[in-house]
């Protein structure tokens, strides 16, 4: 992916114009999850697949390489910003089944919303998006591997995926990790960079090198393309076929993805990923299980105040706050630590909007100050509402979210 999975959402939102409305969910259309989609084409028989994200994303020629995931087969694709002037060519569709889906379920709730306010009546939202699709587990929802082509020629994976192949066969696998060498030894000057750490096992050539050192690469195994969010692994992956070798997969996301999974769905995880910040990155569901054991966490907005009070001139970023937070912008932090002090062996879950670098700023700053207990995370207040809407069994995470104004629930 073109950059870090929370901030890429985030970049989806503003460019569609559109801030997190999942108010209209099973309310102006209907919503399935990839789990649940085999089954639910099955019962509705004449419907459209709209795919609503970019020519370049549907075609796997985008510019953001780490987008060319493919697309589901026989749908039509109308990017979201032309299908206001495009429904006329879906016109017979007003009351047959229309499903809609993009990368992360973000434009086609517009594009769902917009298909319901213009008189179709049987819409769904797929929820999470195509990228859902590689982290849905295929054995179980048959239909799911079938759906999907792509003109890459190297293969797409899930950390699912790989922990499987470890199990399988970890003999005949190469993990390539082509991020910097800077990042894959935490020294870059971006600290969410180096907190992330690196799949076991794995060796590092950096995407900018990879054709000078392709010879290190083993052509009898099977190489498997790991960077921190798919936009260099899908370069590097492209790169290996080109050069003769056969068996090539890419993570999906990269590592970002990988931390931003619960340890609880991914048992491997714990075994397969080293992890190189002093203090944990926790998911959304797993922040969701430490809110409701540890009732006195301490959670730390680090927004600015505008976004905090809901009054940014971005309107898409007031979209409330978690419930009892301190906010103390990211700005401000050490000018304010005294403030701080009487949470130092406190559990303290630092957060911003999305997954940005500036979370990791500060749990860094407060980490050389003494801290003892910070979490940082991962995907921010985006996430919480984000996993709310589109992982079922986690709906539960909005009662920790407060103070949404009307426009962005």
């Amino acid at each position: 992916m073109f950059c870090k999975l929370s901030s890429c959402i985030f970049l989806l939102i503003s460019l569609s114009a559109a801030g997190q409305q999942f108010k209209y969910d099973k309310v102006l259309y209907k919503t399935v999850t990839p789990d649940e989609l085999c089954a639910t084409l099955e019962k509705n028989k004449g419907y459209l697949l709209l795919d609503v994200r970019s020519s370049g994303e549907h075609y796997d020629t985008s510019q953001f390489t780490g987008l060319n995931i493919g697309h589901l087969k026989g749908a039509m694709n109308i990017n979201v910003r032309e299908l206001g002037g495009r429904l006329p060519e879906i016109a017979t569709y007003k009351h047959q089944p229309v499903f809609v889906y993009c990368s992360h379920s973000q434009r086609s709730r517009r594009a769902s919303k917009m298909l319901a306010d213009s008189g179709f009546t049987n819409v769904y939202n797929i929820n999470g998006g195509l990228t859902a699709f590689y982290y849905t587990n295929a054995k179980a929802n048959g239909c799911l591997p079938s759906l999907i082509e792509t003109a890459d020629k190297y293969k797409i994976i899930s950390a699912f995926d790989l922990c499987s192949k470890l199990v399988a066969n970890s003999k005949d696998l190469f993990l390539l990790d082509v991020r910097t060498d800077s990042a894959f030894k935490h020294i870059s000057t971006d600290t969410q960079d180096n907190a992330y750490g690196h799949i076991k096992n794995s060796v590092n050539i950096p995407l900018a090198q990879l054709a000078n050192k392709i010879s290190e690469v083993p052509k009898n195994k099977d190489i498997i393309v790991i960077d921190l969010d798919g936009s260099d692994a899908s370069k590097a992956a492209a790169l290996l076929k080109t050069s003769g070798y056969e068996k090539v997969s890419m993570l999906i996301e990269g590592i970002d993805r990988l931390v931003n999974t619960d340890a609880n769905d991914l048992p491997c995880k714990t075994s397969l990923y080293v992890s190189a910040a002093p203090y944990p990155i926790i998911s959304s569901k797993e922040f969701g299980r430490m809110a409701i054991k540890n009732k006195d966490l301490v959670l730390l907005d680090i927004r600015d105040a505008a976004a905090f009070a809901n009054t940014h001139k971005d309107l898409f970023r007031n979209v409330g706050h978690l419930k009892n937070a301190v906010n103390i912008p990211e700005a401000e932090i050490i000018n304010r630590i005294t403030d701080l002090e009487k949470y130092k062996n406190t559990d303290l879950i630092i957060y911003s909007f999305g997954g940005g670098r500036e979370a990791y700023d500060v749990a860094s700053q407060l980490a050389a100050r003494g801290f003892t207990k910070l979490n940082v995370l991962a995907n921010g207040l985006f996430g919480i509402r984000w996993t709310a809407a589109n992982i079922k069994g986690q709906e539960y995470l909005n009662d920790f979210v407060k103070d949404v104004p009307e426009l962005n629930r």
